[in-house]
């Protein structure tokens, strides 16, 4: 994902659908957006789609170095259209100090409201210095109604967001590090050492490769070290099994559910391609069903990346593109994980 593409959040609803955007308390709204994408925006345009006084996308993107560039406002509009009738609230966070009362970048808000405007039925549009307690907010369509934020982080929906194991990072880049590759000499030592694993390693059944992951699963929570190039190496091999992948995918929403999702997370980032295809998917799966589609969007463009037209991957993708409910989503992993594990454990390979 570019820096200049936004970056899509699930449905608020996958958090908790009564959690309403309420226009009339702005401040409340705007304190809560680092819970809805995952980290704390500077300098950065945000865009929530309202339906029915309900959250149902958030993008956020980093503002334009000109307010006259026309990507930007395209890629929003083209997914407002996604929502005929909705409301739009957007937030210019940064971007400069006002001149006098105006708030900066009114240009870029304007083109917005005017691309906007024809699939919205209202565009409202405000500007804070930064997302932090006691930072001022202002409306771009009067200068009189103002306020302060409250502290994101006693938020409600921060606390909802807590209880479901939604982390918040303070940059953008603090959460792409999360699935940002190894160094390239550690990648490159590992992809040797995987070209150069015994047959034994290479030959062994789906059933005992299975075993083997969902030992180290296990292990996860418990060890403070990081894998050995062997252990990766190895887990590298066995996760590119289609079957082992797809019944590790039952993880998702098992007892192991947060231990799995470290192990992938850590795979993802240590793996060569095309290898990390495979751990970046088990974490996408696992971050969309919890309902981090921020974490899951990365972890896909991960796997696209290493494996372009990865089907599983392409699949998941969509999913999240229609934002179909984690709940939904959620039956049909579960089928097709226990009817690999099923296979698995048959040894049919």
């Amino acid at each position: 994902m570019s820096d200049s593409t936004p970056d899509p959040t699930t449905p608020a609803d996958t958090l908790d659908q009564s959690t309403p955007a309420r226009l009339s308390e702005p401040g409340e709204l705007i304190a809560a957006s680092p819970h809805m994408i995952g980290y704390y925006p500077a300098d950065a345009l945000l865009i929530n789609i309202i339906v029915n006084d309900l959250i149902e996308l958030t993008m956020c993107s980093p503002l334009p170095d000109d307010d006259l560039s026309d990507r930007l406002v395209d890629q929003i509009t083209m997914v407002a259209a996604r929502y005929p009738g909705a409301a739009v609230i957007g937030v210019v966070i940064g971007g400069g100090e006002p001149e006098g009362h105006v708030p900066p970048h009114t240009a870029l808000v304007t083109r917005l409201r005017r691309a906007i405007t024809e699939h919205a039925t209202s565009l409202h549009m405000f500007w804070t210095t930064a997302i932090t307690a006691g930072a001022r907010w202002q409306d771009y369509d009067d200068q009189y109604h103002t306020g302060v934020l409250p502290d994101p982080k006693t938020s409600l929906l921060a606390a909802k967001a807590a209880v479901q194991g939604l982390r918040v990072f303070d940059s953008r880049d603090d959460r792409l590090a999360v699935v940002r590759p190894d160094p390239q000499d550690a990648l490159a030592r590992r992809a040797n050492m995987i070209d150069r694993l015994p047959d034994q390693a290479r030959r062994r059944s789906a059933r005992d490769s299975y075993r083997m992951v969902m030992n180290q699963v296990g292990r996860t929570g418990q060890r403070p070290e990081a894998l050995s190039d062997q252990e990766i190496a190895v887990l590298a091999v066995a996760l590119s099994d289609p079957l082992v992948r797809d019944a590790c995918i039952a993880t998702a929403t098992g007892e192991h559910a947060q231990a799995a999702e470290q192990l992938w997370t850590e795979l993802t980032r240590a793996c060569p391609t095309p290898q990390c295809a495979e751990p970046a998917v088990l974490l996408a799966v696992s971050a969309y069903l919890r309902g981090d589609g921020g974490l899951a969007a990365l972890a896909l463009d991960r796997a696209e990346t290493a494996v372009p037209g990865h089907r599983l991957a392409a699949l998941l993708g969509a999913a999240l593109d229609k934002q179909i409910p984690p709940d939904r989503l959620r039956r049909i992993v579960d089928h097709a994980s226990e009817t690999a594990k099923q296979l698995v454990m048959a040894n049919v390979v």
